[in-house]
């Protein structure tokens, strides 16, 4: 059976430790105050593994966010986090996981790796979202650098 695949890869260097573009990127209820593509409700108390997310994803050019409830796949504070989601609960249509890590690159930037690998029958269908997604995969490092470097106090 042909699996069809594809990746995202982003990166964005930010100008401060791991420790603190972390004390933002980590507090997942506030996502929305520096992005408009990644939102999550209703973060549960605890990330782990197989711990079901909220997730509204709103890629740019789009006009209403899409919700999808992956569920944590890998959560290590202060490094990475992880989730997947599948369509329609089967993994023969399109998996999507999504990862963010963190690099330290020195005593005070750090490395935003940020991407997601897709997998499934309908991947070759969905270019033109998935072109939309990598920009709004930027607008999200984008933001987070920006809050991060202009020392924007997590809540």
């Amino acid at each position: 059976m042909l699996i069809n695949r594809m990746a995202l890869r982003t990166q964005v260097e930010i100008n401060a430790p791991a420790e603190r573009v972390w004390s933002i990127m980590g507090n997942l209820k506030e996502w929305g105050s520096f992005n408009s593509f990644l939102k999550i409700e209703d973060v549960p108390d605890t990330l782990e593994p197989g711990r079901p997310l909220r997730v509204h994803l709103n890629p740019p050019g789009h006009s209403k966010p899409t919700l999808m409830t992956p569920q944590v796949v890998n959560y290590v504070p202060g490094t990475e986090l992880r989730w997947r989601g599948k369509l329609m609960g089967s993994n023969l249509f399109f998996v999507g996981e999504h990862f963010f890590t963190l690099q330290p690159v020195g005593p005070d930037k750090t490395l935003l790796l940020h991407g997601e690998d897709f997998k499934g029958c309908l991947v070759p269908l969905l270019g033109g979202l998935l072109a939309d997604t990598r920009k709004g995969f930027e607008e999200f490092n984008q933001g987070l650098k920006k809050a991060v470097e202009e020392g924007v106090e997590a809540k």
